[in-house]
Parts: C-alpha cells; structure tokens; sequence
C-alpha cells in the first residue's frame, strides 16, 4: 500500500494544481467583472425635474419617465401607439354601462401591500379627486364595484368605448400608504409595484432608483438609475460628453451633429407623436375675435422655424387635432394654414386692430425641445404684422401649474402627446369644460366629446371626431398650429438604447455594452 502518496506530490501534479488555481481566479475575477459592471448606476439627464411623484398631479412626461420606474399602470402603451393588458389580465364589456377587469395575483407594492381590486378602487378615487393636472381625465368614470378580491367593475356615466384605452394611464396606489400621507407624503417616498423602486430625491440635484428584487414581471437588465436635471440643452450635451451621464433628453437639433461627432454618444431620434401649438385665451382680449385667431395663425411662418431653428428635425406644419395613425385622422384632407402676413394684417384691420395690439405668450424653458428659442422666433414674426409679445418664460413646474389654475391671457406655448391611446385624449385635456388646461372650451367641445365618447359603432365614431376636428380647426381656431416634435435623445456608445414615439424613455431592455 501506498500510504504516503499525499508528501509526494509529483511535478505533473503541482502543474495541474496550478492551472486550477489560476483558472479559479481568472474565474472570480470575470464574476467580480461582471458584479461591478452589473452595479453601474445607469446615470440620466432630463431638462426638467418633475413636480411631483404622483401622476394624478404632476402629468408632464418628462416626470413620467421617473415615475414609471416605480408605479405601474393596468394597461401598457405599446412603442407602436397600441395598448395592451399590464396589471389586468383582461378587461370585458359586462353592461352598457360596466367594464369587468380582471387583475393579475401575486403582485405586491414595494411596501408589501397587495395589488388588488381594492388597490384599484382607491386608485380610481384618487383620480377623481385629484385637483392636479389629471383632473378630469377619468370623468366618464362614475365609480367601481369590487366583485371579488382580483375581479373589479368600472361603471361609466355613460356607455362607452374609451376604458380599455384609458387603462394605460391608471395607475395605481398602495392605499393604506398613500391614503395616510397623501399626495405631498407620497411624492417624498414613492411605492409602486415597479420594476425599480424608490432610494432618493435630492431636490435640484438627483433622484435615485434601485431594482425591484421582488418585482413580479421581467427584472430590469440594469442596477439603479440615477436621473437629474438641467433645463439647458448644451449643459445635457456637455454631460453626455464628459461621461457624467449615458442617456441625455432633449438634445437640441444644433448640437446633434456634435454629439454625433464626439466619437463618445450617438443621437436616437424619433417622430414624436407630440402636437406642439400656442394655446389661445378664446374668451378675452382681441383673441376673443375668431379673425384674430385666424391672423395668428398666417403670422407665423413655421417652415422657417423649422428649417432654421430646428435644422429641419421637425414635423409640420401641423394641423388638426387627431393624432396620425389613430381613428378618425384625416390627414390631407385637412389643408394646413399658410404662412400668409398680408392676410393676417387684413384680418386684424377687420377685427379692428389696424395697427394690430399688445399681448403675452407665456411659454416654459426646458420642457419642449427649443421652447424658449422657438417663443422668441414666434414673438418676432408676429412684430411683423403689429402684434407686440410680451415672453414670459417659466420653470416648467411652474408654468404648468399656472396655466392650470388659472386661464391666463393672450397666447401659451404648449403641446399635447397622448398619454393613453385614444382619439379623444388631447380633447379631453384641451376641449371638455372643467380640464386643466381647456383653453379651448366651450358648450360645443364639450357636447363633440359627449358624442363621441358614447359612441359605440366604429364608423360612426370616427365621422363624430371628424365633424368635431373640422369644427375645432375650421370654426373655433383656439390654436396656432405649429408642428410635430422630433424627440432627439443622445446615447452614450457605452449602452444600448432606443427611442420610442410616446417620449416614455423606459429602461427595462437597456444593457451596458
């Protein structure tokens, strides 16, 4: 017997013994490789900070994009404008006036509370009270019926086809957490059934998100998200080129060329469903006359806005009030204001402003790609044919509370791109009585939406929003139509990354190269 082969140890043996070793190490150094490079915070820049946490009171979709990191919805947009089933499993028509939706089990808010049709029945209320920007966005909603714990009824006022469609802006909250801190204790620390959740909000400096490691779908590709903010566009350019961020929003269209250029980023750029136009104030002042209405819109000459200012990464001159690709557009059937200001100087000598009138057009910085720029381009046409602008430009959370609270004067700078995928949705935030932001408002509007919203029969629907459009367009002129938004989004070559239309950056499929 061989009892001492262990003092022993041949050369082919130590040789062997030492491959193993170093591969043993060369292994946990790719895991621990691997480890750091899965903890890199993914670090972003958007131009504005949000107001707040809560989407019932702060709709802006630049805040969205935070948000819907950690608070989920019952139906999900689609990259291609469709929706489809999230938190429900299905919805179904029960009665005229009743939608059954049936919720997925098993998901939970990150404080442990359970999703279910109670969670949804809160979440409902806290829509229909909200005195935020949401306002009136679920007014067809007269209330729930809970059926069982994963079953809930929606009950409409009236019958209707919008609750699928309207589900993908339904979020929904943890009740017993935020029915104790309400909305402002809810902003503070956010809980949701997301994919990531809650770490930090540093006013004016960060916000920080981790991973969800009891998140019930997909678990995200990446580790924490770190989102900041800078209203000015070479300051996102300037981030996204020294490395301090890898995903910059709103890349204005004069930098792209350096971005791309900078051998360090790319530029993902997409047509935005965004409708970007001036809100007119239709019940007071000279733009209470629809000819001056109408003169506005011949003052201002978007093509050269557009291929001047915007290096032609813009979309118009747009027109109407229905999105492209949903039901009832019209597309060329509608003809496009022209840029006319002999015309508009003959309609405001026939409205009785011969040598035209002073007026203000507020407008953010920071929100919509060139806001500022492009309000001081419009400020200057419009001196061409007598109209004085005063600009007042605002932060955007503040600029989008006051022109919710209250209906100011002369012109705002603004922009409708759907939040949930219906026809009527930039009708029921701009056009029905009552809206945040129904500076367009009247008895006709709001008798369109009725219509349309009872309408069940598809044909007949899409005829209601086309009589409702030309009768916005043609006869009621409560905007200047400008154009539809490319969103310009710069990506750092060290991720993988694309744009989608609805301007939700999401970063579920992101990956570090």
């Amino acid at each position: 017997m061989h009892r001492h082969l262990g003092p022993h140890i041949s050369a082919w043996d130590r040789w062997n013994r030492s491959v193993v070793l170093v591969g043993v190490v060369a292994a946990l150094l790719l895991v621990s490789a691997t480890l750091v490079g899965a903890a890199e915070p993914l670090r972003v820049v958007l131009g504005a900070e949000p107001a707040s946490m809560d989407p019932s009171v702060d709709t802006v979709k630049s805040s969205l994009v935070i948000t819907n990191t950690m608070l989920e919805t019952l139906a999900m947009n689609t990259p291609t404008q469709t929706f489809r089933p999230w938190l429900v499993e299905s919805w179904e028509s029960v009665a005229p006036t009743k939608w059954r939706l049936k919720l997925k089990r098993g998901v939970k808010f990150h404080n442990g509370e359970p999703f279910n049709a109670d969670a949804v029945a809160y979440s409902v209320k806290v829509f229909q009270s909200t005195k935020g920007l949401a306002r009136g966005w679920f007014g067809f909603v007269a209330g729930t019926e809970k059926v069982d714990d994963y079953t809930i009824d929606l009950v409409t006022t009236n019958p209707t086809g919008i609750v699928p469609s309207s589900l993908a802006f339904l979020y929904v909250f943890p009740p017993k957490y935020h029915g104790q801190l309400g909305s402002e204790g809810f902003t503070r620390k956010p809980v949701g059934t997301g994919p990531w959740r809650f770490v930090s909000w540093t006013p004016g400096v960060q916000f920080k998100v981790e991973p969800n490691p009891d998140y019930w779908g997909k678990k995200p590709t990446i580790g924490e998200i770190h989102f900041r903010w800078a209203p000015e566009g070479s300051s996102r350019v300037a981030l996204l080129e020294t490395g301090e961020v890898q995903l910059a929003q709103n890349v204005p269209p004069i930098l792209a060329e350096r971005v791309e250029r900078s051998g360090v980023a790319r530029i993902e750029a997409v047509k935005s469903i965004r409708k970007v136009f001036l809100q007119i104030n239709i019940d007071e002042g000279p733009t209470k006359d629809v000819r001056v209405r109408k003169a506005l819109n011949h003052a201002v000459d978007v093509e050269s806005i557009i291929r001047t200012l915007f290096r032609g990464r813009a979309h118009g001159r747009d027109k109407g009030i229905i999105l492209e690709g949903f039901e009832g557009y019209q597309g060329d059937k509608l003809q496009a204001y022209k840029y006319d200001p002999d015309l508009a100087k003959k309609l405001l000598a026939e409205a009785g402003h011969p040598n035209g009138f002073e007026t203000t057009l507020w407008h953010p910085i920071g929100r919509y790609m060139l806001d500022k720029e492009a309000s001081q381009a419009i400020a200057g046409q419009l001196a061409k044919v007598g109209i004085k602008v005063n600009l007042q430009g605002m932060e955007p959370g503040s600029f989008f509370s006051r022109m919710s609270k209250e209906k100011v004067g002369g012109l705002n700078f603004f922009a409708c791109g759907a939040l949930y995928m219906n026809p009527l949705f930039c009708s029921l935030v701009h056009f029905k009585p009552g809206a945040a932001f129904a500076y367009g408002a009247n008895e006709q509007t709001a008798a369109f939406i009725k219509t349309a919203t009872e309408t069940l029969d598809d044909a007949k629907r899409a005829k209601v929003y086309q009589e409702f459009e030309n009768y916005v367009y043609s006869d009621l002129v409560p905007w200047v139509w400008l154009w539809h938004q490319q969103d310009i989004y710069g990506a750092s070559n060290k991720v993988n990354w694309k744009a989608r239309s609805d301007e939700l950056m999401t970063f579920e499929e992101v990956t570090f190269r």
